[in-house]
């Protein structure tokens, strides 16, 4: 399995894959291109399958969205790879209510790839209806077991309510995406609100290992995002108990059951703030939304249960002996 550097997304998922395998015939190697491609070209022949995580890994962006090859000695007929975003093709103009179709020229080179895996509906939807054939719906997991609850949900309005968002701070671009300073840091300004960021780049990065503790400070997460192939920090907070807050972009909208374990916004701060201001002031909601986030999570989204669809899409992919 191809990832672009271990401790982000792509590293997280194929960890949590070789960590749940339960086919003890299917033995994997996890490689970064962090490391440089010259492994890779080295080694890739010793190999039944090659499953790069996402495209982005495989597939060079050039302007006009024309697509070179990055790795071209890669036999295709033993060659697997996925769709996990929005940004990486459409020029950051998805909304939650609104996504364009991908470009042509991507959807040409997708088509000759062995099979493709989408982890959520909404991005399956999109490459399907552009006439992608080859493709498998795989939804994200998490880590049930480092992921958890170790703090309960404070139900005391004498203490503030705690919001959380996870990412970084630093650049303009994500701060508009994830609409950190539009959309969540002006919570602040809520009566007895405390908005927390979680992580970040730089002095405020923290290992994986040390994020279940963030998401048990918080009481609710918050997602403003203008689109989301699938989440991690969602299904992380969701795993640790804590309801979602979220915009209706792909993953949260196969994830939250409005009212059960979290409510879906808009992005219009005067909305938000409603909705901020209701659960502020019924923390047994609150407290509710996060008991039902972590049975979810167990009932569907652990990695236990989630590696089942992405063993069936690399096994159908090996060859027949």
């Amino acid at each position: 399995m191809i990832v672009d550097k271990f401790g982000w997304s792509y590293g997280s998922i194929a960890r949590g894959i070789v960590r749940h395998n339960t086919n003890p015939a299917l033995s994997f190697d996890i490689v970064s291109l962090q490391e440089g491609v010259e492994p890779i070209e080295r080694n890739h022949a010793e190999y039944d399958l090659v499953f790069a995580m996402g495209w982005t890994l495989i597939f060079a962006k050039k302007k006009k969205h024309n697509y070179r090859e990055l790795l071209p000695f890669l036999d295709k007929k033993k060659f697997i790879t996925g769709i996990h975003s929005h940004r990486s093709w459409d020029e950051y103009l998805s909304l939650p209510d609104t996504c364009p179709a991908p470009p042509i020229g991507l959807v040409d080179q997708l088509a000759q790839v062995k099979n493709i895996n989408v982890i959520s509906r909404r991005l399956y939807k999109i490459f399907s209806d552009a006439g992608l054939e080859n493709l498998w719906l795989t939804e994200n997991g998490v880590d049930a077991e480092l992921f958890k609850p170790a703090r309960p949900i404070n139900t005391d309005r004498n203490i503030p309510l705690v919001l959380g968002f996870s990412g970084s701070a630093n650049s303009p671009k994500h701060d508009y995406l994830k609409g950190l300073s539009d959309f969540i840091l002006p919570l602040r300004d809520v009566p007895n609100v405390e908005v927390k960021v979680l992580g970040g780049q730089g002095e405020q990065q923290v290992s994986r290992e040390e994020m279940p503790e963030l998401y048990n400070r918080i009481d609710l997460y918050i997602c403003a995002s203008t689109s989301e192939g699938f989440s991690q920090s969602v299904l992380e907070a969701s795993s640790c108990g804590r309801g979602i807050v979220s915009t209706q972009v792909g993953g949260c909208e196969d994830l939250i059951e409005e009212n059960f374990n979290g409510f879906f916004i808009k992005r219009d701060l005067a909305q938000i703030s409603e909705r901020i201001v209701q659960l502020e002031a019924d923390r047994t909601l609150v407290k509710r939304l996060g008991e039902n986030s972590r049975r979810k999570i167990l009932e569907k989204y652990s990695w236990q249960i989630r590696v089942q669809d992405w063993l069936k899409f690399i096994e159908a992919n090996l060859p027949v002996a």
